[in-house]
């Protein structure tokens, strides 16, 4: 898969699921905190700010961890730790930035929903993987069934 494709369906996955976790804010809030769920509302900055995380998560994807087949167990997971804090080190970053959060509970919430989209994103990816090596798979098999 090239590097650019791979960017890019990262950075839809991370967007589309950061763009849940905030549907899921509001209604927690709404739910627990009394917050009243018709007065939610997104403004184009959130909007983009959402894309931009991503765009900006998708890169250590990118950099850790392509080009892993040679790689033994404990360094594999080591660049997974790191790219678990680096993706969190900037969603924080972009959090406190674009204003995320004002409190301690804000922040929490970020934390909390920073998690279920790592989670997530790593589920529908491998989900993807299996998919296209079942496809590649069927196609070896077509070929030498042909022959």
């Amino acid at each position: 898969m090239s590097k650019l494709k791979l960017w890019l369906e990262q950075t839809m996955m991370i967007s589309f699921a950061v763009f849940v976790g905030i549907m899921i804010e509001g209604l927690v809030y709404s739910l627990f905190f009394g917050d009243d769920l018709a007065s939610f509302n997104l403004s184009w900055l959130q909007l983009l700010s959402v894309l931009l995380t991503g765009a900006l998560c998708s890169i250590p994807t990118i950099i850790w961890l392509t080009d892993n087949e040679h790689l033994c167990k404990s360094r594999f997971i080591l660049r997974l730790v790191l790219h678990c804090i680096g993706l969190y080190a900037i969603v924080i970053a972009l959090g406190w930035i674009f204003k995320w959060y004002m409190q301690l509970s804000g922040f929490i919430m970020v934390t909390v929903i920073y998690f279920m989209v790592y989670i997530f994103v790593w589920l529908v990816s491998l989900w993807f993987y299996k998919r296209d090596d079942k496809q590649i798979n069927k196609a070896l098999d077509d070929i030498r069934d042909e022959e």
